[in-house]
């Protein structure tokens, strides 16, 4: 599977639009040019000075046309989700002018934008602190009914050749969650595993909760929350053909067919992972970045689930290119 082709024929389906309010930055250009140019999505870039962004795309080289170009103006977002918005700041302390001025914050905008149904997703973070995004993402877009917390997954691409894993899989909390309980780690794999679902739709979803035990080969408070959060997940998707869940595994088992035939026989999961559920950030955030450096894959993320909307939050240090397809990945998210 070439994974670029696969998102970007997917994604042109959809026929969406995204808004990117980080638009000063060269590289948030470049990728609005190519999403235009290569009609993946419409893309809308917010600003506080139109003139400033026209410049900073000159500067860049860069080719707007075709691209919407717009300034932060409280007027085009919708009156009633603008109210709504107001009265929650104000419970939290705010006047209603404060809460009405935080809708001038690009981030803010960006994302009353999306509430308002003027687009189909939000992409940023390429000059924001994530906990600017995700404060922003909470405040205005919401968590999504059902969940308890919002979590984020990065999308892992093998090297060619990989002796074990062939095709793209996703590693969830690796971003977002330092301590997640039961019901929250249930939250992040029912989360991956309906991502995986959109951009895999023709795959089975294969679900392990990773530990340092495999089926009870050890005992303490860190594997009963791992082995409650993977019943509770085998429960929610009980009778679904398509979804696989198991755990607590060991990542060796869970990915290499000798030894997960010796470890846990009996698993539909054990040697064929594609959705990996660590259990806390402190292993999630080791073991992607591990996997990135020292295994060679292509790690496409953090990309935020839980939200009601789809809202990305990229690395500082992400490229016009991961710009480009985290885009179109979040028009997925749909």
């Amino acid at each position: 599977m070439v994974i670029r082709d696969h998102i970007l024929t997917l994604a042109k389906k959809v026929k969406g639009k995204v808004i990117l309010p980080e638009s000063l930055d060269p590289r948030v250009l470049k990728a609005a040019q190519m999403l235009t140019k290569d009609a993946i999505a419409s893309v809308v870039l917010s600003t506080n000075d139109v003139k400033a962004v026209e410049q900073a795309a000159a500067l860049a080289g860069v080719d707007l046309t075709g691209v919407e170009v717009i300034e932060i103006n409280i007027d085009l977002l919708d009156e009633k989700h603008v109210e709504t918005f107001a009265a929650a700041r104000m419970k939290k302390g705010m006047s209603r002018q404060e809460a009405l001025n935080l809708l001038n914050n690009p981030l803010y905008f960006a994302m009353m934008y999306l509430k308002s149904g003027k687009c189909d997703a939000c992409v940023c973070g390429a000059v924001s602190d994530t906990a600017d995004v995700l404060r922003a993402g909470i405040h205005v877009v919401g968590v999504a009914s059902g969940f308890k917390l919002i979590s984020s997954y990065f999308l892992m691409i093998p090297p060619q050749g990989h002796k074990y894993i062939k095709e793209p899989v996703l590693f969830a909390d690796c971003g977002v969650n330092p301590n997640p309980d039961k019901d929250g780690l249930k939250d992040i794999a029912v989360a991956t595993i309906s991502n995986f679902r959109k951009l895999f739709p023709d795959r089975q979803a294969n679900a392990a909760f990773i530990s340092y035990s495999t089926k009870g080969s050890a005992k303490n408070e860190i594997l009963d929350k791992i082995i409650a959060a993977a019943q509770e997940t085998k429960s929610y998707y009980e009778g679904a053909k398509d979804i696989n869940v198991d755990g607590e595994l060991q990542f060796d088992a869970s990915i290499v067919p000798e030894i997960a035939q010796r470890k846990a026989p009996d698993s539909a999961v054990a040697g064929k992972t594609n959705v990996f559920i660590f259990p806390d950030l402190n292993v999630g955030n080791t073991c992607y970045k591990m996997a990135e450096r020292l295994g060679g894959f292509q790690a496409l993320g953090p990309l935020i689930q839980g939200l009601s909307l789809p809202v990305s939050d990229l690395s500082r240090g992400c490229s016009q290119d991961d710009i480009y397809l985290i885009s179109a990945i979040m028009l997925l998210q749909k």
